[in-house]
């Protein structure tokens, strides 16, 4: 690599191979959505063992499904934290649904819930 220095260069080597192994599929099962959804709800109690990572993954993983539904099949107009309490009831109430993917059921629950009128 000419004209970087070796550190500069180690150090953009060692980021090739970080995103080299970050998983690829944004794909979550419920039961990582539980856990890291007890992080958030520890995180914003200002619990300082609390995961930060955790929290905010499980704030854009939601936050993420909404803002690609938003306006096509779903029209939230409420509170986020009215999203974050069904999706805790979800979770409680269908314990067998917890090794499947998130997305088989928060789209269509989002879909039932915030119709596009």
């Amino acid at each position: 690599m000419q004209g970087i220095s070796s550190g500069t260069a180690g150090l953009l080597a060692a980021l090739l191979l970080f995103l080299a192994a970050m998983p690829v599929a944004a794909e979550m099962d419920s039961d990582q959505l539980k856990l890291f959804r007890q992080e958030a709800e520890a995180f914003n109690r200002q619990d300082p063992f609390a995961n930060a990572y955790r929290a905010g993954h499980y704030n854009g993983y939601v936050a993420g499904i909404l803002d690609a539904l938003q306006g096509r099949s779903v029209c939230f107009r409420e509170c986020i934290c009215e999203l974050d309490k069904m999706v805790e009831r979800q979770l409680a109430d269908h314990p067998e649904m917890n090794d499947r993917p998130v997305v088989e059921w928060l789209v269509p629950l989002m879909e039932k819930q915030f119709p596009c009128k």
